[in-house]
């Protein structure tokens, strides 16, 4: 199973620092990063791919109220989270 995540933000560069130094956070989610996207012509979108190894603490951690790091400097405005599994 992998979780597909879009976070709405406000500038990609500042968001993908913070969401890099969340790396410990995410693995203790039982998260793996596969991919992370910038959209090509705005730097307000970004998503991520993760395989998920253990549901329960993903959604725990898709659930925080800041589901990057404490100090991610509000660069997340919203996010939206699917867990998805190959068809």
């Amino acid at each position: 199973m992998q979780l597909i995540s879009h976070y709405f933000v406000t500038d990609f560069a500042p968001w993908k620092a913070a969401f890099d130094a969340d790396a410990e956070s995410r693995s203790q989610a039982g998260l793996t990063v596969l991919q992370i996207w910038r959209d090509a012509d705005s730097t307000e979108h970004a998503f991520v791919l993760c395989e998920v190894n253990d549901r329960a603490r993903a959604e725990d951690w898709t659930k925080r109220t800041d589901a990057l790091s404490s100090d991610d400097g509000g660069t997340v405005t919203r996010a939206s989270h699917f867990f998805i599994e190959t068809a």
